[in-house]
């Protein structure tokens, strides 16, 4: 009888500490699953960012080279002026 009683309290611990690992394992998956999901979304926000990026560029590629366009690029990117305008600058 008491070899019973020792093998039952001995298969109750052991059934506790299976039971107690499997909790823990569970909650720590889900926490790391929550912080996979949260990465999943910021990578997938860069993602739509850099496409609308590349998109950006593709019309910029696609579109002709006319007068207009380069006037464009000569003042943005060269910082150049027509010959009758007057550029005032303002420290402000």
């Amino acid at each position: 009888m008491k070899k019973y009683k020792f093998s039952n309290i001995f298969i109750k611990a052991a059934v506790l500490a299976f039971v107690s690992f499997c909790v823990v394992t569970i909650v720590k998956l889900q926490f790391d699953f929550n912080k996979l999901r949260e990465q999943r979304d910021e990578l997938a926000a860069l993602i739509e960012e850099q496409e609308e990026f590349n998109e950006g560029l593709k019309e910029l590629l696609e579109s002709p080279y006319d007068k207009d366009y380069i006037i464009s690029i000569a003042r943005e990117k060269l910082g150049y002026c027509m010959p009758d305008e007057i550029i005032v600058y303002n420290d402000k």
